[in-house]
């Protein structure tokens, strides 16, 4: 049988919270204002940056949720990186934080006291839905000032949304109301969208869907690959190892480095070896599982159905099934 085991990192991040003052539509890890205020402290840190640097990685990105929600925090995290040796690569935001210039310029400059010389600033319709753009125009000029890169992810939507009002935030009805009906489709084409987490609801409308049978029939044999893919990896601020991009499922990073129990993890067991299929036997015959819908967008969306029935029955616990705000989402 295949077994899962994660023995190097090439490139990741680390997410220091799932708190967001945004709930967009696209969120693979179902961030929100909704969610636990919990932030990455620096006894748990220093234990994922050590294993992020024995299993080879020497460099991460700081992503959340918005890990400028608490700046004090942050910088106690980059702190401990910086002392064990893992730069970081770039800090995630959303802009949400922006007050005026002399507030940003002093921000930006801590981080860059402290080793970091980039910043993500995220850039899209789905941001644009809860921030104004004055907001993202704010951090974008004080990057400027102050000598911060910038990693505008995406820059090519700038033109669309500075076509709106600025100072106001925008549906994707918005969007859609001043470029065409297909807006949400060709923005698909223009940014890098997982299919998982919130982004399974939200572009339900944009691609085809298909029955459980066809996705039993399209769906990769096993889930190996996907879940051993350490090209785009995350731990978050519970220590937690997500596999592949699977929000919701977790690895204990203890457990990193030497082949994973079946008897600790046996969904990702069933995922690794039979892929969605076996996940579905598993939980069909043994736990009563029915599909709730005719269609689905994809397995991954199966998969996450498959798991809220798991998680939210009492009398089951697994483990690998995490957070639990994550699956609250699909509750709500």
């Amino acid at each position: 049988m295949t077994e899962l085991s994660i023995q190097y990192l090439v490139s990741g991040g680390v997410i220091t919270n799932y708190n967001c003052p945004s709930r967009c539509g696209h969120c693979l890890y179902n961030c929100g204002p909704h969610r636990s205020k919990d932030y990455l402290d620096a006894d748990t840190a220093k234990d994922i940056f050590r294993c992020i640097a024995d299993l080879g990685c020497r460099s991460v990105h700081i992503g959340g949720g918005e890990p400028l929600l608490d700046v004090e925090k942050l910088l106690e995290v980059l702190e401990v990186a910086d002392n064990i040796g893992v730069a970081i690569d770039y800090v995630e935001t959303n802009s949400s934080w922006f007050k005026d210039q002399h507030h940003a310029a002093s921000l930006l400059n801590r981080l860059l006291a402290v080793g970091v010389d980039t910043l993500l600033v995220s850039i899209s319709p789905f941001h644009n839905a809860h921030i104004p753009y004055s907001r993202v125009q704010g951090v974008l000029d004080a990057c400027q000032s102050s000598g911060m890169q910038v990693f505008p992810w995406k820059s090519d939507f700038i033109p669309d949304i500075r076509a709106m009002d600025e100072n106001q935030t925008h549906s994707m009805a918005d969007f859609e109301k001043a470029f065409g009906p297909n807006y949400l489709q060709s923005t698909l084409e223009r940014y890098w969208i997982h299919l998982g987490g919130r982004a399974l609801t939200t572009m339900a409308h944009a691609y085809p869907l298909y029955s459980v049978e066809e996705i039993m029939e399209k769906s990769p044999a096993n889930c190996a690959n996907s879940l051993a893919d350490t090209s785009h990896f995350h731990i978050d601020l519970y220590g937690k190892y997500i596999p592949g991009l699977c929000a919701g499922l977790v690895i204990d990073m203890n457990d990193l480095g030497r082949p994973l129990s079946p008897g600790k993890y046996p969904l990702l067991e069933q995922l690794t070896a039979g892929g969605i299929n076996e996940l579905h036997n598993l939980a069909s015959n043994e736990f009563g599982f029915s599909p709730q819908k005719k269609d689905y967008l994809n397995h991954c969306e199966l998969c996450t159905e498959i798991r809220c029935f798991l998680i939210n029955d009492s009398k089951l616990q697994f483990r690998e099934l995490n957070p639990g705000g994550f699956y609250a989402e699909f509750a709500r």
